[in-house]
Formats: structure tokens, sequence, C-alpha cells
């Protein structure tokens, strides 16, 4: 049946090429502000994540996988586990470096500074005192590769770098202890890939050039246009026909008119609630698109293109089809 319905829409939008309809964009008439998504943002909440480290990376850094996946779950966007058929899959490449005095070292690492000494009776003189120290330094480079399974589509790739250096200063050369501890900067690496990854799920809004038909409510198109989205989607919803789209055909409104002649209320107009139709979709699409809304978004456009007759509404929705497919390409969606 859906093979039908697109043999349908590319015969349509065939016709629409051919009849020089959709050589070139229609001129946008409007501004709205639409969600404009990262590739992982539109990902499903909670859907399986596999951590797989390479085999450089389980030598250089033994059991960093672990303590991220940890770190990923606690943050609550992904399932980060190793069950079978993830969804997505994180490639972890890391490389560690660090340098730790040991005791022959120490004994170059001197530092003078000036020290006051004071007397009882109030007096008092400055003397050149010295410090022994010892030093770590560590330095840890990671690769974080994310991928979709299905289709090895990938959706982001970063470097991140955490470093670290500490000193450990006594007067008593005896007493001087290196801190070679790996855990800070381990932390600081896994902290932030998880900003990294956090900031890739984040989403912006952003103002785009759109077409509005002719038809349609006016005072929704105000709300549209004063960023009012939730409000438009509302009204509009009051708006559309009580049948989906799906089923919307010209004998509804046949049967419509007779039942408006009987009960002497308004007759619903098919161009008017087409254009209803194709704001409210466009009020959903601007609130921002998950992997899933888009299909339904883009069918819902390919049904009022075949439906419509009023040319300013063929040419809006053709636009906004157009938009739709250009970011479910960029985000690897689909449709």
């Amino acid at each position: 049946m859906k093979l039908n319905f697109f043999f349908l829409i590319v015969a349509g939008l065939s016709f629409l090429l051919l009849t020089g309809c959709a050589i070139k964009r229609p001129i946008p008439n409007a501004e709205v502000n639409f969600e404009v998504p990262s590739k992982l943002s539109i990902i499903k909440k909670n859907s399986l994540l596999r951590i797989i480290p390479t085999p450089n990376s389980n030598k250089e850094t033994p059991g960093f996988t672990k303590e991220l996946a940890e770190r990923l779950n606690h943050a609550g966007y992904f399932k980060v586990g190793n069950r079978a058929k993830p969804r997505y899959v994180l490639n972890l490449d890391t490389f560690w470096a660090d340098r730790c005095d040991n005791s022959k070292q120490a004994k170059y690492n001197i530092r003078y500074y000036k020290e006051s000494i004071k007397n009882k009776d109030g007096s008092g003189h400055d003397i050149l005192s010295k410090e022994y120290g010892t030093s770590y330094t560590a330095a840890l480079v990671g690769g974080v590769s994310i991928y979709q399974v299905n289709n090895m589509e990938p959706l982001a790739y970063f470097n991140v770098v955490a470093k670290d250096t500490n000193w450990v200063w006594s007067k008593n050369k005896k007493e001087v202890q290196p801190s070679c501890n790996t855990k800070g900067t381990r932390n600081k690496l896994m902290s932030e890939i998880v900003a990294n990854i956090n900031g890739l799920l984040s989403k912006e809004r952003r103002n785009v050039p759109v077409v509005f038909p002719s038809g349609g409510d006016s005072e929704a198109k105000a709300l549209i246009l004063s960023k009012q989205i939730k409000k438009a989607d509302k009204r509009l919803e009051t708006l559309v026909p009580p049948v989906p789209l799906s089923k919307l055909t010209a004998s509804c409104y046949e049967k419509w008119e007779k039942e408006a002649e009987q009960n002497k209320t308004p007759q619903r107009n098919m161009s008017e609630d087409l254009a209803n139709l194709y704001l409210l979709n466009m009020a959903k699409e601007a609130r921002g698109i998950s992997e899933q809304s888009a299909e339904v978004i883009h069918d819902n456009y390919a049904r009022i293109l075949l439906l419509a007759e009023d040319k300013t509404l063929i040419a809006a929705t053709a636009d906004s089809m157009a938009r739709l497919e250009t970011t479910a390409k960029r985000l690897g969606i689909t449709l």
C-alpha cells in the first residue's frame, strides 16, 4: 500500500517538473523559527549504545571503557551496555603518556625562596631557603566516533585531550613523595567526552525562509511568525478536518456539505483545510523533528501535495518537502 502511495508521489512530482512548476524554488514570503537538530539530537532516548575500544585503547587505558560506560549511563541519555543488537556504536581509541619523577630526578628539582625569620625581641632577618620537589605529568588523548549500526552512518567524530601536572614540595628531601596518580587525568578525559556528547545532543533554533500559501488561518500564521509555535499547533488542531489526512478525499466534502445543509452550519472548504493541514505540519516541523516524526511529516506533505489544487499551496508544500528532505539527509534519516 505504501509502495503505491509513493509511486503516486513520484508521479505527481514528475508532473510538476514537466509542467515547470518545480524548476526553481518559489520565493519565500516569511521567516519561521525552526528547531535545528544536530546529528545526535534526533536519536531516540535510551537507545542501546555499545562502546568498542581499540586493542590499543585496552592496552593503554585498561578499565577506561567500563568507567566511561558508567559515566554515560549516569548522564541518562544512552543505555550503554554489551547486549545484542545495539542501535549505536561508540568507537574509542585512547593514547596515554605519563612521567613521574624518581628519587634520582627529584634531587634536581630545587627551588629557592626568601624566608623571613623573626626573633623574640621583634627583630628579624631574611634568609634564602630551598625546597625539593617531585612532579607527575600525564596526558591522555581520546578519539571518539559514533556510528548508527543499521547503515554504519557516521554520526559524530571528535578528539579530546586531558592533561595534568602535579608538584609535591618539601624542605626535607627524604619526605618528598611523588604523587603518581592517573585517576585525575582519566576523570578529566571522561568529563570531556561526556561534555562533547552532550553538546552534540543539543539543538539550536534558527530563522528559516519559508513559503506561506495564500490560504490557511491568518491567526495561526501570525502565531507561527511570532514564535508561538505551541499555540499555533493547538489552534490548528481545532481547524483541520475530523478525519486522518490519509483518509481525506473529495467524497468526504460531499458528505460534509449535505450535513452542513441539514444542520445549517458553515460548510468546510477543502482548499482551506489543506492549507491549515500544511501549516499544522510546518508547526510540528518547527518544534523539532525526530527520526519518527520526520517520516510522518514528510508523508503528510506528500499527501497534501497530491490533493492540493491551489498553486500557492502546491509551491509551499513542495518547498517544505525539499527543506525536510535536506535536513533528513544531513541527519542520516531515511524518508
